[in-house]
């Protein structure tokens, strides 16, 4: 049996009811098809509920939980705000940023594919921290027995700032520590003068 594009054109005339019947059947099938697909499950979200500077020490009020769907959770997420408070935020984040565990691990901070490492040191004076943020380049300088300035070490880059909630990065009045990044051969430089009181130059 052969069909032509005008016997076609005349049987869609002379059953225009049915035809137009038939496609509204179909649509109401492949909606009804639609709605009955299983919907996933929202997930919790923890995310900064202000903007928080770097060495903030997570509390309730920083966080906030939001509802979205489990291709718009990134990597290493939080689903309880219980999880992160308490713990220091090693970089700068935005309102709405979710809490992830590279905004609270130190380590993420270093290059290692370029050779960096992590390395602490202290300096006297706490309210130098308060002019630092993350990112920043520092030259570290100390002195000698003889009261003469020395550079220790040069370019070296802020990680992570002493926060306000005490513990490890806490600034007080024994000065504040502060971590750096650099390669393994100044990270040595510098903490085998760490026990000394330390200055920085900002660059």
């Amino acid at each position: 049996m052969r069909f032509s594009i005008n016997g076609i054109s005349q049987f869609v005339r002379w059953h225009r009811r049915g035809v137009g019947l038939l496609i509204l059947c179909i649509a109401l099938i492949a909606g009804l098809g639609a709605a009955l697909q299983p919907k996933a499950d929202p997930m919790a979200l923890v995310v900064a509920a202000r903007p928080l500077s770097a060495g903030t020490t997570l509390t309730a009020g920083d966080l906030t939980v939001v509802m979205v769907t489990a291709e718009q959770v990134p990597d290493g997420t939080f689903s309880s705000p219980g999880d992160v408070i308490g713990r220091p935020v090693v970089v700068s984040v935005t309102k709405g940023t979710p809490i992830t565990s590279t905004v609270l691990t130190a380590a993420s901070l270093a290059d290692h594919d370029a050779g960096e490492v992590l390395v602490p040191f202290r300096v006297r004076d706490a309210d130098v921290a308060n002019l630092l943020r993350v990112g920043d380049l520092l030259t570290i300088v100390g002195s000698t027995p003889e009261g003469v300035t020395v550079t220790i070490a040069e370019h070296l880059r802020v990680a992570r700032l002493p926060s306000s909630g005490g513990g490890l990065m806490s600034s007080s009045s024994s000065g504040a520590l502060i971590v750096v990044a650099t390669n393994s051969y100044v990270a040595q430089q510098v903490a085998g003068v760490s026990d000394q009181w330390l200055g920085v130059i900002i660059e």
